[in-house]
């Protein structure tokens, strides 16, 4: 019986442990220590034996099924913010999609499963033709979410700012990833959207302390 990471599930490795984002659920799992072993083995390509594979099917990690594994979730690291245009004529336009998009996305947050709306933004990601990057474009949009943090609460809203952002970074032929990502001890999530290795949305200084479990590109 060939095993493969379960549907709605994407993973990363973090401080040396595998860590679990159920999308479906809107939760992350951290497995128990012999459970975790089992799974990097699997992960890695190595035999574990049908007990250990039995296991981690009730864990509901694995289900029967055909194709790739499911890799680990992984992007390049961030280096710096990516800079913002100057204020000139015409930028409120920018910051009103931004503030639109955020409150859209928050919408979407609490109605939806984070399942529902990747499975909606892998939607729009194929239905969007990809476009040369936009530099002034890209800095404009930084410009726009930083002037509707004074507008719109930014505390404890980086998934929501994250996905504004990506949003509008498909639309204006920005090529940028969505990243979310896990940090341990203690454990913590944080969203983000990176171009290169540039943080557009997001804060570097943040983004740079945690691990990628799921990267939308």
């Amino acid at each position: 019986m060939k095993l493969v990471l379960r549907s709605g599930l994407s993973w990363c490795i973090c401080a040396e442990q595998a860590v679990v984002a159920d999308l479906a659920r809107d939760r992350y799992l951290c497995l128990p220590a012999s459970l975790d072993r089992a799974f990097q083995r699997w992960a890695a390509g190595s035999d574990i034996g049908a007990d250990a594979e039995q296991a981690l099917v009730e864990a509901g990690i694995l289900e029967p099924g055909d194709g790739a594994r499911g890799a680990c979730a992984w992007y390049r690291r961030p280096r710096h913010d990516h800079p913002a245009e100057a204020a000139r004529t015409g930028q409120w336009r920018f910051t009103l999609s931004a503030v639109i998009g955020q409150l859209r996305a928050r919408f979407w947050l609490r109605h939806r499963t984070m399942a529902d709306i990747v499975a909606r933004l892998a939607r729009e990601r194929r239905c969007t033709p990809r476009k040369a990057q936009s530099e002034a474009r890209a800095r404009q949009l930084v410009a726009a979410f930083g002037t509707s943090s004074t507008l719109l609460r930014a505390a404890d809203q980086c998934l929501p700012r994250a996905i504004a952002a990506w949003r509008l970074c498909r639309r204006g032929g920005i090529d940028a990833a969505l990243i979310l990502g896990v940090r341990l001890d203690p454990f913590a999530a944080h969203s983000w959207v990176q171009a290169g290795d540039a943080v557009l949305v997001g804060d570097y200084e943040r983004a740079r302390l945690y691990t990628p479990i799921l990267v939308l590109r």
